[in-house]
């Protein structure tokens, strides 16, 4: 049974409150809402174009795992077919190789036992005998094809087109070294990144083609070999495996993309903008001459067909003729007119390029000469945008790409040098320097537990502190200059107010320093026993026998009065 609950309250009711104006006063305009300002990150775009846009966040690794094959494809496919890109690439390997990286080794030896004097003389020693290897293809090279520098070149271009460079570094037993020939059996070969599919496992731990433990460092690498006409898949341990990449570029990616990938629209696009101009310009100029011809056209002879149609006027006079006959020999007469035409234009053609040769036109016909008009005065400015954007993907200056120093100054250069030259920096130490050092540790672990490099308490001392042993600094080219005397002045200022060292100006030089030392201290003794002053020195203050004031030594020199 419900309860029922009486109550002597009285109901309440809401009334809209409604506004009173008084006389003689006037009502304000309704505001509208004003619009809600907002802290945020693109919250400009109102045209949508962001929106169009599509983009998501995800892995960098599952990025470069969908998109690598298909870069790495089209990089190569231009590098074989642009002039640009090829160039491009050369230029790359020219400012980061040169001809070699040079080795400077900096074993610190203190702790085995080594003086000053021995540890210098070691370094020298180990310096001579990599040379000596580096250079011999059939020592380094497991096909005996390549020298230790075209090695390191294959493996930046690589990087280059697939964003990864891999080597393998191999062990030949003692008995193909005595056949061969050889005396040491530390070898290397270089393999295709292709070679190495980016097939992934999560559960076996196989990311791209290479095995992790569970920290996610590299145990194998399995690569794709082809023996005999037949593809086999190989797993290789990672320490015999060198692979080189820019592991900033993308987070956790085991594998590298094309350092192109970034610009190959724009490449593709600068091609096809090539194409079609040079197509235009080419029809502009094969029609670069015309005929103006008053000949009719198809509505003309279409009306000359239709005359027969029309009907016989009043007062026509037959006595010559019916009035269908007239109008047929009226349609013979005109075109016998037009078939004239065409037989001079037959029997006396154009010629342009007889000389001797006497040109005829029909009559009522015009001559008329045609200029190009492609490519027009916007092209190359739009060209020469789409090459710097390239340029600038590549790491590169605009006048190495395209050779056009045109509008380039020496302040230009320099500025343009100095902005470019950490990336060159940048890509030898991250890249070929890798490369090369991993061949190093092989070979020089090799040679000392061979004894060919004799060593203080011999392999075992080795092995206690190997990465001492193993410093070592690789040179490659300098930098360019637009001037060289004042980038020398400058290189002078430098040491003498000992913001430098002879060491640093050398190794910015591509030199060793210690080697110069040696070089240039033969060079002096060689001047002094042939009585002829060297040229080495710095000069002094005054007017002594080195002094800058004195003749022949004033900078500018001073002409007599």
């Amino acid at each position: 049974m419900g309860i029922v609950f009486v109550t002597d309250a009285k109901p309440r009711y809401r009334v809209k409150a409604v506004s009173v104006t008084s006389p003689g006063t006037q009502r304000a305009p309704a505001r509208s809402p004003a619009r809600g300002h907002t802290a945020r990150y693109l919250r400009g775009d109102n045209a949508g174009i962001l929106g169009m846009r599509r983009a998501i966040t995800r892995d960098a690794k599952r990025d470069v795992r969908e998109a690598a094959d298909r870069a790495s494809a089209l990089a190569t496919d231009f590098m074989h077919n642009s002039g640009w890109i090829a160039g491009a690439v050369t230029q790359i390997l020219s400012d980061t190789i040169g001809e070699e990286l040079k080795l400077n080794c900096r074993a610190q030896l203190k702790s085995f036992g080594y003086t000053d004097a021995q540890a210098a003389k070691w370094c020298r020693n180990v310096e001579k005998e990599w040379r000596r290897w580096a250079w011999n293809p059939k020592e380094c090279d497991l096909a005996g094809k390549a020298t230790v520098a075209e090695m390191v070149e294959a493996a930046v271009r690589s990087y280059l087109v697939s964003g990864e460079a891999f080597g393998i570094l191999d062990n030949m037993d003692l008995r193909e070294q005595r056949r061969l020939g050889l005396k040491t059996g530390t070898k290397v070969s270089l393999i295709a990144p292709h070679r190495c599919p980016r097939v992934t496992r999560e559960l076996d731990g196989l990311d791209q083609g290479i095995f992790h433990d569970a920290y996610g460092r590299a145990l194998t690498y399995r690569f794709r070999v082809r023996e005999s006409g037949i593809d086999e898949d190989r797993d290789i341990d990672a320490a015999d495996v060198i692979h080189v990449m820019d592991r900033g570029e993308n987070l956790n990616s085991p594998r590298g993309i094309s350092v192109l990938a970034a610009a190959l629209k724009v490449i593709a696009q600068s091609d096809q903008l090539a194409d079609a101009t040079l197509a235009t310009a080419l029809m502009q100029t094969i029609f670069a001459a015309t005929i103006k011809s008053p000949e009719a056209s198809e509505t003309a002879f279409q009306a000359i067909s239709t005359l027969s149609d029309i009907p016989e006027p009043d007062g026509f006079d037959a006595s010559e003729g019916s009035w269908s006959e007239f109008v047929s020999g009226l349609q013979q007469d005109l075109l016998g007119v037009w078939d004239a035409r065409l037989g001079a234009l037959k029997d006396k053609g154009i010629s342009m390029s007889d000389s001797a040769r006497i040109n005829h036109l029909g009559p009522g016909e015009e001559f008329q000469m045609h200029t190009a008009s492609t490519p027009g005065a916007q092209y190359l400015p739009f060209f020469q945008n789409l090459l710097r954007e390239v340029a600038r993907c590549l790491g590169i200056t605009f006048e190495s790409l395209t050779m056009d120093h045109s509008s380039a100054s020496y302040s230009s250069v320099r500025m343009s040098v100095a902005s470019i030259w950490p990336i060159v920096l940048r890509r030898r130490t991250r890249i070929a320097v890798p490369f090369v050092q991993a061949i190093f540790e092989r070979w020089l672990e090799e040679k000392i537990w061979r004894k060919q490099i004799p060593f203080k308490g011999g392999f075992a001392a080795f092995q206690r502190d190997r990465e001492s042993i193993f410093q070592a600094e690789w040179s490659g080219p300098a930098a360019p200059s637009a001037d060289d005397y004042k980038a020398a002045t400058a290189q002078k200022i430098r040491l003498e107010i000992g913001t430098s060292t002879f060491f640093d100006e050398c190794a910015a030089m591509g030199k060793n320093g210690e080697e110069q030392i040696v070089q240039l201290g033969r060079e002096i003794k060689l001047f002094e026993s042939a009585g002829v002053p060297h040229p080495f020195g710095r000069s002094k203050g005054g007017g002594g026998p080195d002094g800058a004031a004195a003749e022949g030594n004033r900078e500018p020199v001073k002409e007599a009065a």
